[in-house]
């Protein structure tokens, strides 16, 4: 469970819960309550507590650590569904809870529903860049006063630094694939 991964590393980091909590901007019962798995933090809350534990946020998600050449089936994907993100999430490629392992890339499938944006937010990523193949339907790349349409089998490449949102105009789910390099999440 994501609570009990977030006490273990923090508990392995030596910091506190009252100090996680002043670090994500979060109460430390509220800390408490993610801990002992009685709620279900946002995506915004642990991603700020990934950071302030410093691990990279998909190990909240992982099953096991991976190491060597390492075959992932379709059932098997670590799949993410978040309230404040309309998108589901399934990890294609390997992470571990330490940022000293696979962390040169990661992939992901992703779908969005129709008529929706990815997330509430606009995403930006410091010292990683993106690119997105799509696989189905029509998806938009919101970047700056841009917008590129991409058709089922477009891709598109996003260099590190650049503010980018998502949306699905159509009224079908999108479908893509996507790589960022270095590993972000």
């Amino acid at each position: 469970m994501i609570g009990e991964k977030i006490k273990s590393a923090r508990i392995e980091k030596g910091v506190t819960a009252k100090d996680l909590a002043e670090k994500a901007e979060v109460t430390p019962g509220y800390i408490s309550q993610i801990e002992h798995n009685l709620i279900s933090p946002s995506l915004s809350v642990l991603m700020r507590i990934a950071e302030a534990i410093d691990i990279p946020l998909v190990s909240l998600f992982s099953q096991e650590e991976q190491e060597q050449v390492t075959v992932i089936t379709r059932d098997n994907r670590t799949k993410i569904q978040f309230a404040d993100i309309n998108m589901e999430y399934q990890f294609v490629t390997p992470y571990s809870r330490s940022k000293n392992s696979c962390t040169k890339m990661e992939m992901l499938c992703f779908k969005l529903g129709p008529k929706s944006w990815g997330s509430t937010m606009i995403q930006y990523h410091e010292e990683a860049a993106e690119c997105t193949l799509v696989l189905k339907g029509i998806l938009e790349y919101h970047i700056g006063d841009n917008v590129y349409t991409l058709n089922e089998g477009d891709s598109i490449y996003v260099p590190q630094q650049t503010y980018h949102q998502l949306y699905n105009p159509g009224d079908e789910d999108v479908e893509a694939v996507a790589v960022i390099s270095p590993a972000l999440y």
